[in-house]
């Protein structure tokens, strides 16, 4: 399933960029253009279409890239 409206996309809800093919976490929706990020704080723009919603397992992947990202900054290599 893809979108093919973006008022379809909720802030917050995990969602697969085919663009980049990384799965990211919606950060706004401008337009036509949806504000995504990663656990690492990369962040970038991308046109609604590009998107299909994320699956579970690929929601559990942004989990634990969270904690490792919280556990290095704690300073575990």
């Amino acid at each position: 399933m893809f979108y093919t409206l973006p008022e379809q996309i909720t802030t917050g809800s995990v969602v697969f960029d085919r663009d980049v093919d990384m799965v990211a976490v919606v950060r706004d929706v401008k337009g036509l253009m949806v504000g995504l990020e990663r656990p690492t704080g990369l962040t970038w723009y991308v046109a609604y279409g590009r998107l299909r919603p994320g699956t579970e397992r690929e929601g559990r992947q942004l989990q634990a890239l969270a904690k490792l990202r919280r556990a290095r900054k704690r300073g575990m290599p």
